[in-house]
């Protein structure tokens, strides 16, 4: 059969850990006496047991090692020692008060041997269980049967230690815990079973076997803390056991690998790095949002309805002063009838036509003033989308910048494609051109083309108030003509000629009619050019639509949402998310240091757990423990 070699070499470990000594490395202590430079005192405990795990002697056999030269006397602490046996010629331990004296003589070193019973606790509970087929059983019923056999040998370890630890957290700050533990011991339970009547024997995967003859030897090492079982199955004929032997070492055996934390750290930092970056990135497009949120573009929408207006208004007076030119031309051509027999009725349309002068004056005064507010105002919107479209471009050079670091990740795709996008309509709003591209539709008018043409019609306006109010001045003389029926002829012989009245030159009806008919072209020119600005009018009502679009774009970049039809995740998403990621490791880190000093700290416990009785002042110590339980045998039925 192929032993491992790894496990021969444990097992002969452990067979020599059940002689009567352990030998330990040297430290130095202080000296108890003149002449006497160090004593390791180093304890063997053996512990005999039942079957079932019941003490029934406890024997401890203390070998000191001294250095020095001269005469000295050992004071060994020995509590609740019954007995004490001297192992070496010519040493004479004592018993008295609860410690073990003796006189010794060392020239370079000395060893003395002695061995003491006591019924001082054990710092290990041990409890045998056998089940026979999956019956419990007592080991003095088991000798002679067959079946299958199981042990379980389980171990309590009763040195329960409560103290703080300090370590450093993730954030670098020191901190306290309160920890509960057990001091390591590992135990070294040794089955030995009989190849030729138990078959099929089943152990745990970290058991060691060590084969001599017909006879394996099986070590399953198992560290209480406070309990822990070792177990053996097995196929047994005609039972008969060998005693168990459980070696048990103050130590700790092995511990977990530490060395990642500094790793997890710095990922920690990188993490807690990005999040940041992600919070700027969240709290640039917030800002975007609030600032669109401030811009009331709702005067754009009246701005149009009342371009709507003055158009209708502008087609109104056009038909107007049309039909004006015609009445005045019709009462040129009978003026010399209607002086014979017009009526003082008349003078009633003069009046009529001085006051609505008087208001399409006035009317063209307004439309000057809301043509300059308009083109202030689109002075403003226009500044205000340079601004958006300075913060878009920015956006989408930085999100291209992020989705080439990213070439796999879709969403980042996704949104610099999205803000390329919106750049070029931003373009579009500004100078014009067509959204869609080549094809049926016409290319749209920009802002700064609109605010141009307004500024315009503005300057129109202005000259079209200066000749009404002209108009109206003019009109106004006839408020002048004599009430009395003898001055009528003269009057409108003036009207229809031209002339002086009371001073003043009036000019003739014909020159009235060729300045109603001038002034109802140009009026017709006006609407004109309003009716060919009515694409551009259209595209400034669909501006708030637009800009509301916009800001649900950026909303949904920054919380999340539906853009296009996809849905998708905000940077909101990425913020919290690295934070859960940079929260969860720096738990996992502190919770890895704590874990660091709880194990340094039982290290520290299992290497100061060096006696069982006591030490002699100034000594070292070294403390091993054998358990030897009975084994089963058919001569003692």
């Amino acid at each position: 059969m192929h032993i491992n070699a790894k496990r021969v070499r444990l097992a002969a470990i452990v067979a020599t850990l059940t002689a009567v000594s352990l030998v330990a490395g040297t430290v130095q202590g202080a000296s108890p006496a003149s002449g006497i430079k160090q004593i390791e005192d180093t304890e063997t405990v053996y512990v005999l047991m039942d079957a079932a795990g019941s003490v029934k002697s406890t024997v401890v056999v203390d070998w000191l090692h001294v250095q020095g030269s001269g005469s000295a006397s050992l004071v060994d602490p020995a509590p609740e020692v019954d007995k004490v046996e001297s192992l070496t010629d010519s040493f004479e331990p004592t018993l008295s008060d609860g410690s073990v004296t003796a006189d010794i003589t060392v020239d370079g070193t000395g060893d003395f041997f002695y061995q003491a019973e006591t019924d001082a606790e054990l710092p290990l509970d041990i409890d045998v269980v056998y089940t026979l087929d999956g019956a419990r059983m007592p080991a003095d019923q088991l000798a002679g049967k067959s079946g299958r056999l199981r042990i379980d040998i389980s171990i309590h370890n009763k040195l329960e230690r409560t103290e703080t630890i300090t370590f450093e957290d993730a954030d670098g700050v020191e901190r306290s815990s309160e920890v509960t533990y057990t001091v390591p011991i590992l135990c070294l339970p040794q089955f030995v079973v009989d190849g030729r009547q138990m078959l099929n024997v089943v152990v745990p995967d970290e058991a060691q076997i060590m084969v001599t003859g017909s006879k394996r030897t099986y070590v399953v090492p198992i560290l209480p803390s406070p309990d822990a079982t070792a177990t053996i199955e097995m196929d047994a004929e005609d039972i008969e056991l060998e005693p168990t032997v459980i070696v048990a070492l103050p130590m700790l055996p092995a511990s977990p690998d530490f060395s990642t934390v500094d790793e997890l750290q710095t990922l920690r930092g990188g993490l807690g790095q990005l999040g940041r970056l992600s919070e700027g990135h969240l709290q640039v497009v917030e800002g975007l949002v609030a600032g669109m949120g401030s811009y009331d573009l709702s005067g754009t929408s009246a701005a149009v309805e009342g371009l709507t207006e003055l158009q209708s208004a502008l087609d109104q007076m056009a038909s107007g002063t049309a039909d004006l030119a015609t009445l005045s031309e019709a009462q040129l051509a009978y003026l010399d009838g209607v002086i014979a027999g017009i009526d003082t009725s008349q003078f009633d349309s003069l009046a009529e036509l001085q006051a609505a002068i008087g208001q399409m004056a006035q009317a063209a005064s307004q439309l000057e003033t809301g043509t300059e507010s308009l083109v202030t105002l689109l002075g403003g919107q226009i500044a205000l989308v340079e601004q958006l479209q300075a913060s878009n471009t920015a956006l989408a050079q930085k999100a291209v910048q992020m989705s080439e670091a990213n070439p796999g990740d879709g969403d980042l795709q996704g949104l610099a494609a999205g803000l390329q996008g919106q750049d070029a309509l931003i373009a579009i709003l500004l100078d014009g051109g067509d959204p869609d591209g080549p094809g049926p539709a016409s290319a749209m008018p920009g802002l700064r083309e609109t605010r141009d043409q307004l500024a315009g019609i503005g300057s129109g306006l202005a000259a079209l108030e200066d000749g009404l109010s002209e108009l109206e001045t003019r009109s106004a003389a006839l408020s002048a003509v004599p009430q009395a029926f003898e001055q009528l002829k003269t009057a409108l012989v003036v009207l229809r000629d031209g002339g002086i009245v009371q001073g003043q030159q009036l000019p003739g009806l014909s020159t009235t009619t060729s300045g109603l008919k001038s002034m109802a072209d140009g009026l017709a020119q006006a609407s004109s050019g309003m009716s060919e600005s009515a694409t551009t009018l259209d595209m400034l009502g669909s501006l708030p639509a637009m800009m509301g679009d916009l800001r649900s774009a950026l909303e949904a970049l920054a919380q999340g949402g539906t853009l296009q039809g996809q849905r998708l995740p905000g940077i909101t998403t990425t913020v919290e998310a690295l934070g859960e990621m940079v929260g969860g490791l720096g738990t996992g880190v502190d919770e890895m240091r704590k874990g660091e000093a709880l194990v340094d700290a039982m290290k520290a416990a299992a290497a100061n757990y060096t006696t069982f009785l006591g030490l002699p002042e100034g000594a070292v110590g070294h403390v091993s423990f054998l358990f030897k339980l009975d084994g089963v045998s058919k001569e003692i039925q």
